[in-house]
């Protein structure tokens, strides 16, 4: 098959869709399949040779800069909804996939991928702008696409309720996660308890609970520590504010947008990962948490449910004190670790990006065979 791509988020985001889009890619073009991949992105000529450096090589893909920034061609396709097919820019192809919420108009079969529906379900987790674009672009792109993937049965649950007529295309693929390394044995972390959250700076993530719970933690373990890693988003100000005052007291250390290789240095000298969100469409932080051998707790919330099953605790996400509680539960008892240790392995073990990209192609021959 001849299947085009909407690679943009790959191109131009670090985390989340963008992520979620370059594993994807990479895993996609390694199956043993003979298709052909077109690469569209609206994004700049670097992020582009960025992206195509991080693909695997010698699989067949080519990618084609869209002849507008990504701004003007949502503004084009999905808030003034010009009609212009997509193969004006991509040509001829059997599936398009947009990976990314929305699918532009299009002669052909699309596929689209849903990664939540907190535009929905909890708009106050969300930019208001964005809220009101996604309740008008999806819908269309629902009814647009002949197969509709979402990244847990929770989204694919919620879309059912909030948009009956998808019901019958929907695939629920969850997303994958790097190998483990072979027959690792992760030592203990040297010096202070380290508790560690990965996640964008955004009310959704639910930091200010953590920070609430840690002075529970600190009544009980005085040096334990808080590391916070991850970019700046959105009505941040009031967040940052409590977070950089609690830095002050060298309890607490704020890591802006760590590279990989940092990120990796933080995953190592962590005790737990905490990962107390308000609203998920899957969790995967908690199976990179898990593969690196990091212990987890979690919010009780259906998607991380789904995602980490029996391999991480679960506490209330806005209770503070039960937050805490759990922590000095788990650092005072090494036995428990090493079973969330050993669970999370297994819970690893089902989730690889192959397998997702199996599926995700199953889904792409569906759509280009007519079926739902």
């Amino acid at each position: 098959m001849r299947i085009a791509v909407d690679a943009t988020a790959a191109a131009v985001q670090s985390a989340g869709v963008g992520r979620y889009t370059r594993e994807l890619l990479r895993a996609l073009l390694l199956l043993p399949d003979d298709d052909r991949y077109l690469l569209l992105s609206a994004s700049s000529t670097a992020e582009a040779q960025q992206l195509l450096r991080s693909l695997p090589p010698g699989a067949w893909r080519e990618l084609r800069r869209l002849p507008a920034s990504e701004r003007l061609m949502t503004a084009l396709w999905q808030r003034l909804r010009i009609p212009l097919p997509v193969e004006l820019v991509a040509g001829h192809f059997d599936v398009f996939h947009g990976p990314d919420f929305v699918v532009p108009p299009s002669r052909g079969p699309s596929v689209v991928t849903i990664h939540d529906l907190s535009y929905i379900v909890a708009p106050q987790y969300a930019e208001p702008s964005l809220v009101a674009y996604l309740r008008s672009a999806v819908p269309r792109s629902l009814k647009r696409a002949s197969q509709i993937i979402t990244v847990s049965a929770s989204v694919a649950a919620d879309l059912v309720e909030a948009y009956p007529f998808a019901e019958g295309r929907i695939r629920a693929i969850p997303n994958g996660v790097r190998p483990l390394i072979a027959d690792r044995n992760r030592s203990a972390p040297n010096g202070p308890p380290s508790i560690l959250i990965v996640g964008t700076i955004e009310p959704r993530k639910n930091l200010v609970t953590l920070l609430d719970a840690m002075q529970y933690v600190w009544h009980e373990i005085p040096d334990a520590q808080l590391v916070v890693a991850g970019r700046i988003g959105w009505r941040s100000e009031e967040i940052l504010r409590k977070l950089r005052e609690a830095c002050l007291t060298s309890r607490v250390t704020f890591v802006e947008s760590p590279p990989d290789t940092q990120l990796e240095l933080l995953f190592e000298e962590a005790s737990l990962f905490v990962y107390p969100s308000a609203h998920e469409g899957f969790g995967l932080p908690l199976l990179e948490a898990m593969s690196r051998d990091v212990p987890v707790i979690a919010s009780d919330i259906p998607a991380l449910r789904e995602t980490a099953d029996a391999a991480a605790c679960f506490v209330n996400a806005f209770d503070s004190e039960a937050l805490g509680n759990e922590i000095v539960r788990l650092l005072a008892d090494p036995e428990l670790c090493a079973d969330l240790v050993q669970a999370g392995r297994q819970r690893v073990a089902k989730h690889s990006w192959a397998e997702t990209a199996r599926r995700t192609r199953n889904a792409y021959q569906a759509a280009a065979n007519g079926k739902t």
